[in-house]
């Protein structure tokens, strides 16, 4: 037999014999002798609520609520304005966020873990609280410039994004 044939032979031997062990890697848990390993517990995060921004859906929707221009450029300084005051929050929101996002745990939390937990928790609820108050305040200067049809698309647009973080969207909108 050729040399050449030999050695084409012998590597596509030693190629089929390694394609099971190949593909049996690609399966997920399947990687110590076919053992799942147990799933990691996790320490609880902060979950930050989903926050409905009247103001930005009204923006979003300038088109279907047929905003004038007059109209469009005094919800745009209310809008820059309502981003202005809730920055900050939102940036200690996010930060608490960040600190307390979800992580495996390898032994029990401690009591201080727990308290500074809790602690992160009023925070984020504080600060989202205020945020929701803005958007409030916000939301009573925008409905004051629009027509009673548009006041009611807006509220549409609103409850349908509400329904819509409810069934699972996290964030803001």
């Amino acid at each position: 037999m050729n040399f050449s044939v030999k050695r084409t032979l012998v590597a596509g031997v030693a190629l089929a014999a390694c394609v099971p062990a190949i593909a049996i890697a690609q399966l997920p848990g399947l990687g110590s002798l076919g053992k799942r390993t147990p799933a990691l517990k996790r320490a609880p995060g902060i979950d930050v609520p989903a926050t409905i921004n009247i103001v930005n859906l009204v923006v979003q929707n300038r088109q279907d609520l047929a905003l004038t221009d007059t109209q469009w450029v005094q919800i745009i300084a209310i809008k820059r304005t309502l981003d202005s005051t809730n920055a900050p929050l939102v940036r200690r929101i996010d930060s608490v966020a960040r600190l307390f996002k979800s992580a495996p745990i390898f032994s029990q939390p401690s009591a201080a873990h727990r308290d500074s937990l809790e602690a992160g928790k009023a925070v984020v609820k504080e600060m989202s609280a205020g945020i929701d108050e803005n958007i409030a305040d916000a939301k009573d200067k925008v409905f004051g410039l629009l027509t009673t049809p548009q006041k009611e698309r807006s509220e549409q647009i609103e409850d349908r994004a509400r329904k819509a973080s409810v069934s699972g969207g996290r964030g803001r909108l």
